[in-house]
């Protein structure tokens, strides 16, 4: 009895030893202090002459023009706007131009035209305020029934900026569907240029994740567009868009 009293009280504190000898130790690290920030606070004149030069040159390159507008090309539409039908043709002439493919279908979502380009001067900074997301272009391969899922899509959710195909719907029921003024060829297949987020199923479109890949650009979109208008605009034309009914919704 004694020597089993003996074993618990040496035992217990063993237990007790090894349990706390194998937690965490917990050391400070730094420190924090809660500033609140407002216009109150006076400005570091060191900072700010350490970054003006950088602010300077960085606004002088966004207010470069590289183009000029006839008109302001909005976004405001029904699925179809004249800004998207913009950029889906840049994006269309680009991918043919720098890829040498035969694109039969270019598509943008709406709600990554983040603005609007103003009636006359185009400057890069209205570039990087239209596209701030790093949007890469991609190539598909549709086949028949993908693109019949594509102006689905396009009619029932009302989001796209569309070139090459022209749909014709009564609520989502296809009317009609012409692929650069052609009806759907069986077995035919279509390439559509897209940004990848759409293509990795963003907004919705999950349909076209696994469709096949032809090409993964690192071309981005601001990119494209900056390039097709320094060259339009370097070409003697202004920038046009408007709505042309590509896109019938009734």
């Amino acid at each position: 009895m004694i020597r089993n009293k003996i074993f618990k009280i040496w035992i217990c504190p063993a237990i007790l030893f090894l349990l706390t000898s194998c937690a965490p130790s917990l050391f400070k690290t730094g420190e924090g202090q809660f500033l609140l920030v407002g216009s109150d606070i006076p400005v570091d004149l060191a900072a700010q002459n350490f970054i003006h030069p950088y602010k300077e040159n960085l606004e002088k390159e966004m207010n470069a023009v590289i183009g000029e507008t006839t008109e302001a090309i909005l976004k405001t539409g029904n699925g179809e706007s004249a800004l998207g039908n913009l950029v889906a043709d840049f994006q269309k002439e680009f991918a043919e131009k720098e890829l040498g493919y035969p694109i039969d279908i270019s598509i943008i979502n709406n709600g990554g035209i983040r603005n609007t380009l103003p009636k006359g001067d185009i400057t890069l900074g209205n570039i990087y305020e239209l596209s701030p997301f790093d949007n890469y272009l991609q190539i598909l391969e549709l086949n028949e029934n993908d693109v019949l899922s594509l102006a689905e899509f396009a009619a029932s959710r009302k989001i796209l900026g569309i070139s090459g195909m022209k749909i014709t719907s009564q609520g989502e029921k296809i009317l009609e569907l012409k692929i650069n003024g052609k009806d759907l060829i069986p077995d035919k297949k279509y390439l559509l240029a897209v940004n990848d987020y759409l293509a990795n199923g963003g907004d919705g479109m999950g349909f076209l994740v696994e469709i096949p890949r032809k090409t993964e650009t690192d071309y981005l979109l601001r990119d494209i567009l900056i390039e097709i208008i320094k060259s339009k605009t370097e070409a003697g034309q202004k920038i046009e868009a408007k709505i042309e009914g590509r896109q019938k919704f009734d």
